[in-house]
């Protein structure tokens, strides 16, 4: 086993009193002095978890997060970060505690692209690598990486073994996300969450669902508490992932698994509110109204704003046409909206749409009040 010891300047998934990122001490919201409290991190996802998204949620409430996730091979073949720039760029500034999310296959690329990352002087402020060992999608597994390596644990080692080491003298921990398994016939996380300790990583998080399962069904919380367990005494912090959509569930998954923290992903999606909303119920905060349509608008509109100024206006337009169905999703003639929106050639036209949705949101909800 490797053992990992970092100093209260660098640490990170450490004690009660010097938590930042994936935990963090209550005494600096005014809790009891000394207190640490259950996690509440914005988990990664592609398309999804820029910049600009992670800074909102941030301020709704997310501890840490997490960049969308990145080739290390990429990195490694080019020798150099630049390709990969719009991905990995990280403000700790705005986003608080944020890692870089690395995928791939092969051990040596994670040993050069992990400095080539921490050297560079715009990432050099990234609090941790997380290494991706999840993510089910077919064009990733297919290389051998993301959820493929829950089915070759000794690759997956030596994958972490070497980011490890390529992070220690930037003195900066790896932390491993994965899956309850490949699928109903290989259920490995126990097993999986031990290497990843053994292999010198300081925390997991576990998306319970397989590879098999996608996004589909539900998730077994079961194997978290059972991955928990076996990490008791440990130092490794244990994330929980999967279907905690809101304020209730989060404490539930907590409770029932014995987890440090929960990582929230697709409930995230269009709504950061969900944050503010978890933390308030785990702190016995009163419920938060729901976003009214004037306030959906104005993030919707800093979220393209701030995609327009990291990707340029034509690339911020179609990442956005994606975004706007979460934000709209459920909300009334929200279908209609999106249909405009993929149809807009700038993004004037689809500020002109979404306020038009607003308009048209409102002037229902005052009938509604009316009658």
């Amino acid at each position: 086993m490797i053992h990992r010891k970092w100093t209260k300047d660098n640490l990170l998934f450490g004690d009660d009193t010097a938590n930042e990122g994936l935990s963090i001490n209550l005494s600096e919201s005014g809790s009891e002095p000394g207190r640490s409290r259950a996690t509440v991190s914005l988990a990664p996802i592609a398309g999804t978890t820029d910049l600009t998204f992670r800074t909102m949620c941030r301020r709704f409430g997310s501890d840490s997060g997490c960049t969308e996730l990145v080739s290390a091979r990429g990195i490694a073949f080019q020798g150099s970060v630049d390709g990969s720039m719009r991905y990995l760029r990280i403000d700790p500034d705005a986003e608080g505690p944020c890692a870089i999310q690395l995928f791939g296959h092969d051990a040596t690329d994670f040993s050069r692209a992990i400095p080539l990352i921490l050297r560079h002087p715009e990432l050099s402020g990234a609090r941790w690598i997380d290494l991706n060992m999840g993510c089910p999608v077919p064009k990733v597994v297919k290389t051998g990486a993301g959820a493929a390596l829950m089915k070759d644990i000794p690759r997956a080692a030596d994958i972490i073994t070497a980011s490890v080491r390529a992070a220690e003298p930037f003195g900066v921990p790896v932390s491993v996300k994965f899956r309850k398994g490949w699928d109903d016939e290989c259920i490995n996380a126990v097993k999986f969450a031990k290497m990843c300790a053994d292999s010198g990583a300081c925390a997991i998080t576990l998306h319970a669902r397989t590879r098999e399962q996608m996004y589909r069904g539900k998730a077994d919380w079961s194997v978290i508490a059972e991955a928990a367990e076996a990490l008791r005494g440990s130092g490794v912090k244990v994330i929980g992932n999967g279907d905690v959509r809101d304020g209730e569930s989060a404490e539930r998954m907590l409770r029932e698994t014995g987890a440090d923290g929960v990582a929230v992903g697709r409930a995230a999606m269009g709504n950061p509110w969900v944050f503010s909303d978890i933390r308030g119920y785990l702190e016995g905060a009163p419920s938060r109204r729901s976003p009214t349509p004037r306030e959906r608008a104005d993030l919707i509109f800093e979220h393209l704003d701030g995609l327009t100024g990291l990707l340029g206006e034509d690339c911020a337009m179609k990442e956005m046409r994606s975004q706007i169905a979460h934000y709209l999703k459920g909300r009334h003639k929200a279908a209609e909206c999106r249909a405009e929106a993929v149809r807009a050639r700038s993004v004037h036209e689809i500020r002109d749409i979404i306020e038009k949705w607003v308009l048209a949101a409102e002037s229902d909800r005052t009938d509604d009040r009316d009658r």
